[in-house]
């Protein structure tokens, strides 16, 4: 399907890897090598922004998600494991979008690879909290005793979210639970 994508694209393509193709724990999983043949193929046609993601978070119903997998458990009462180590950084899907076309109307060099991700990382545990206190309901969980996680480079996230109205203050992460999963989203 890329392959098809890259032949018909005439301009420069832009395309949505992850930020786990440089996590030691998750780089070896199907996804993360998957991902990165992808951007081999997109750097070698050229032309191309790849944006390495974290966590995205929106409005979906994919109960794959990291968000709303604890989401799920939680409301259902269901016990979740957490790695007590581990680190996550999540990205508002709108402002990923709001991010990108800024980027590529103010003509960013040609053929980039960049994370996209805010300054604000979390860990397993603290997230937790955060969903814990946007439900207004407590988690039942065991620790597992791993960690892993990407600290991707905030730099591009930084540089343009003011731009774009986007605000980075401490507190991100617990404002952006909050817009897809508070009280007055339901």
């Amino acid at each position: 399907m890329l392959a098809e994508a890259l032949q018909r694209c005439t301009g420069r393509f832009v395309y949505f890897s992850t930020c786990s193709v440089t996590d030691e724990d998750r780089a070896t999983t199907p996804y993360a090598v998957h991902k990165r043949r992808m951007e081999a193929l997109i750097q070698a046609r050229g032309n191309h922004l790849i944006l390495r993601l974290p966590q995205v978070v929106g409005n979906t119903d994919n109960p794959h998600t990291l968000v709303n997998h604890l989401v799920a458990h939680i409301r259902a009462a269901q016990p979740l494991s957490i790695w007590s180590h581990a680190v996550r950084c999540l990205i508002d899907v709108d402002h990923i979008a709001a991010i990108t076309l800024r980027l590529l109307d103010n003509g960013l060099e040609l053929d980039r690879t960049l994370d996209l991700a805010p300054p604000e990382a979390v860990t397993l545990q603290q997230l937790l909290v955060l969903v814990e206190e946007t439900l207004g309901q407590r988690a039942t969980y065991t620790l597992v005793d791993r960690g892993g996680g990407a600290t991707p480079d905030p730099t591009t996230f930084s540089n343009y979210a003011s731009r774009v109205g986007i605000d980075i203050s401490p507190g991100y992460t617990r404002r952006l639970l909050h817009k897809y999963y508070g009280a007055d989203h339901d």
